[in-house]
This record gives C-alpha cells, sequence and structure tokens, in this order.
C-alpha cells in the first residue's frame, strides 16, 4: 500500500511522511510515536470526556491531538498530514493498553528514527526531520529532562540551517522561492515558513526563561539575518492568500528597531515570534548589567536599554487587552494566552535588573506582572486542557515579584488593601500553575520552586 501510494499524485501528498517511517511491527512513523506520547497527556482526558478512549484508533487519536497540535509545535498541514498518516500509517487499531503502557517504546522508536531522516531521498526530508525534533523538544520540556529538550531543539536548529530557512522568501514570481527545500506550492512554503518561526521562538522562549544558550544571537550580538516573512496562519496558505509584494529583508532587525513593513502580520505565531523576540533582547541586554559599571559604561548601557524599553512598551500597547482571550477558538486560546505573556514578561525581564533600586522599574515590573494576572484570569485556564510548559517559568517569576512586593509593603503604613490585592493576584498566578503541575512534570518543579521559596 505505501509503494502504490508513493506513486499517486492525490492533492500533492506522495509521501509526505515517508521519511518519519519507522520499520516496525507497528507500522507507524516516529511522528506517530510522539503523537501516541503526547496523547497521553492531551488526548486521553479529551477521549474520556466523549467516551471514546475504549476504541483509540487512528482517526480518533488524530482528532484528540488536532486541538493541541500547535501548542506542541506541530507545523505540518493538518490535512496532508491527516491524509497521509491515515493511508499509510498501517493498522488503524491499538489497544488501549498500548497507549496508557507503551510510551517509553513510542519514545525509544522516535528516537531511533530521528536519526535516519537525512538517509531519506524525500526532498521534504528536511522539514520533517525539524518536525520530529520539535515534538522531541517540547516533549522532554514537558517531562522537565531540559537538557534533552535543549539538545533536540539545537538539532530542529541545524535542520533550519541547512534548509537556509532563515533566509526563505519569495524572489520573483508566485513559484520562485529563495530555499534549498524544494517546495512545490503554497501550502509546503507555508509549512517552511512557519517551520522556521516555530523553531526560532522555541529557541528564544528557552534560551531566556531557562538561561540556555541561544542558537540565534540576539540583534546587539552579530545576529543571525533573517529574511523569512513573518508566518500567516495555515489557512492562508491554503486558499493561496500570500501577498505577493512582500520581499523581506532583515526580518527581526526591522521589527527590533520599530521599521514599518509587514509587521502588521498578527497571526498567533508571528505576534508569538514577536514577543519571544523582545524577551530574548530583554534577557541579553539585562546580563550585560554589572553594578560596578564605570559612568562611561553606564551611559552606554542605559541608552540601548531605555531604546528596548520603549520597543518593549510600545509591542504591548499594541496587543488587544485580555479580555479579548474569550472570543479566541480554543485552539488560539493556549497561543495567545502564550504570546502575551511573553511580552509582558519581556518588561519583567528587562526592568527586574533596577527593580530594587529605582521605582520607574519597579513600576514597570509590577504593571507587567498584574497584566498576566489579568491574561491568566481572563483566559479561564481551568477550561483549558493543555497550555505550553514554559508558561511555568513565567508564572513562577510573576509570583515570586509580587511576593517580593509584598514584603516590601509590609514595612509601609496603611498597604493592607495594596497588599491584599497582590496577594490574591499571586495567588491566581500559582493555582493555575498548580493546575497544569498535575500532569506536567516540568509545571510541577516550577511550582515546588515556588514553594521553596516561601509562597
Amino acid at each position: 500500500m505505501a509503494e502504490a501510494w508513493q506513486t499517486s499524485n492525490l492533492d500533492h501528498l506522495d509521501n509526505l511522511i515517508s521519511s518519519l517511517r519507522c520499520t516496525t511491527d507497528l507500522g507507524v512513523s516516529s511522528t506517530e510515536y510522539l503523537f501516541s506520547s503526547f496523547d497521553r497527556r492531551m488526548g486521553i482526558s479529551f477521549l474520556r470526556r466523549r467516551g471514546l478512549y475504549s476504541d483509540p484508533s487512528l482517526q480518533t487519536r488524530l482528532d484528540a491531538f488536532a486541538p493541541y497540535a500547535h501548542q506542541v509545535a506541530f507545523f505540518l498541514n493538518p490535512r496532508r498530514f491527516r491524509n497521509s498518516f491515515l493511508h499509510i500509517g498501517g493498522s488503524d487499531e491499538l489497544p488501549a493498553a498500548l497507549l496508557s503502557s507503551q510510551e517509553d517504546n513510542f519514545l525509544s522508536h522516535a528516537l531511533k528514527t530521528a536519526t535516519t531522516i537525512l538517509s531519506s531521498t524525500h526532498r521534504l526530508k528536511i522539514l520533517h526531520g525539524i518536525q520530529t525534533e520539535t515534538l522531541l523538544s517540547q516533549y522532554f520540556l514537558h517531562k522537565g529532562r531540559l537538557l534533552e529538550a535543549q539538545y533536540h531543539l539545537s538539532t530542529a536548529v541545524s535542520y533550519v540551517v541547512l534548509g537556509d530557512l532563515a533566509n526563505f522568501r519569495r524572489t520573483g514570481g508566485s513559484g520562485s522561492f529563495k530555499s534549498s527545500i524544494l517546495v512545490q506550492d503554497c501550502i509546503e512554503e507555508g509549512e517552511a515558513v512557519i517551520a522556521f518561526w516555530t523553531v526560532f521562538s522555541m529557541d528564544k522562549m528557552l534560551s531566556s526563561s531557562l538561561d540556555f544558550p541561544s542558537n540565534f544571537p540576539s540583534q546587539s550580538q552579530n545576529a543571525v539575518q533573517v529574511d523569512t516573512p513573518w508566518p500567516l496562519e495555515m489557512e492562508h496558505y491554503e486558499r493561496n492568500q500570500v501577498p505577493p509584494q512582500i520581499h523581506p529583508t532583515h526580518t527581526v532587525q526591522r521589527f527590533v528597531d520599530g521599521v514599518e513593513g509587514d509587521n502588521h502580520v498578527v497571526s498567533c505565531l508571528a505576534i508569538l515570534a514577536k514577543s519571544a523576540i523582545l524577551l530574548a533582547e530583554a534577557a541579553v541586554m539585562a546580563r550585560q548589567w554589572r553594578p560596578n559599571m564605570t559612568p562611561a559604561e553606564t551611559n552606554a548601557f542605559l541608552q540601548p536599554f531605555m531604546r528596548l524599553n520603549k520597543r518593549i512598551t510600545s509591542f504591548r500597547d499594541s496587543l488587544p487587552p485580555p479580555n479579548s482571550l474569550a472570543a479566541c477558538t480554543a485552539a488560539a486560546k493556549p497561543r495567545m494566552i502564550l504570546a502575551y505573556t511573553i511580552a509582558h514578561a519581556a518588561s519583567i525581564q528587562l526592568n527586574r535588573i533596577f527593580i530594587a533600586v529605582n521605582p520607574r522599574c519597579r513600576e514597570v515590573c509590577l504593571t507587567a506582572c498584574m497584566s498576566i494576572v489579568w491574561i491568566v484570569r481572563a483566559a479561564s485556564l481551568r477550561n483549558v486542557t493543555y497550555v505550553n510548559p514554559i508558561l511555568g517559568s513565567l508564572w513562577s517569576t510573576t509570583s515570586q515579584i509580587l511576593n517580593q512586593e509584598i514584603i516590601r509593603l509590609r514595612a509601609i503604613p496603611n498597604t493592607g488593601a495594596i497588599i491584599a490585592d497582590l496577594k490574591s493576584a499571586s495567588d491566581d498566578v500559582v493555582a493555575s500553575l498548580a493546575h497544569f503541575s498535575k500532569d506536567c512534570p516540568f509545571m510541577l518543579y516550577q511550582a515546588g520552586q515556588l514553594g521553596s521559596h516561601g509562597h
């Protein structure tokens, strides 16, 4: 069947996931192994609520996975993936016990298969490699196995470099691209663009929040030039709704500098990428500060500090208010929660170094913290099944700063009402962290760290 499928030209699917196939008696791909592992965290409760868990067919598990795909860095076109996956994925029946007890076996197969992707002759093997490695990185982040998460993210970056995806763009007509990946239509163009920004955003988020070394240096550190356009939603690529006039250059630098261009793109991933860029820039700048700087060094530091602060504030102010999250679709809401939270976390990251000595920086930090609290409150997180684990780190930082302010205010008369409000805000953030900690070891660790600091 797989051989016949490879010769088919039905809907351009040909052999979409052949490079992910794993030679086992289960007859499923490495993406399936990862998908099955994630299914335990995100899909089973979904299935149980609908009375479907007793018959976890491939179709059912794909349906269960679909609402959470974006949250675990899945970027391949869902329709094409579903069609090719169901066609060549082997048996569509796997016992429930297999899903619940064989996670380690699924993972082992996925890890083995990931090492063979480049030996494939498939023209999209680089995209498939990126997809596999981003799923693995997200899986290990969820598990709290941070070194492995970092390793697989770095591998995904190596595929991005191999495919020159930082310079993926149209160069002329609608079918002409500057790329070493041979895309054949607008959907594959979208997969390549979204693949780059998925990896780029993950790198910026993890390097900033977990103090990992970034694979993409900041704009102040001889950054790699990015000419890839901001990502659209996949639906735009499916409809061939890509503005033909866009020929971007210096995409990231222009954004950081506040230069107008295609910065109006407001897809979920574009907003997330921009937020992550500012968070990373803030982290790099904060690390450059030293308390024993000379006056000249201090002045040289403060000028770009104030410039970046202004840029972050401008970007934050351009975002819709938190109460707009109520109107988001179930699929979009977790991504927008993450993007908005990171945008405000960038202000915290940059101003925190002066929080004890500069009232203005303290005010900026507290305003950003309360914005994150408003996001948590407006999003009705108890109705959300899964969020990106990196939110655990951001929420933990938010609670720590609110608690530090509570301690400071206790020495000031007539601040009881303010303290009560801050305590309520911190409690709401901690409650959200505790809610998702039940199924996420990484968040459980963050909650434990928060508890050890005396929340």
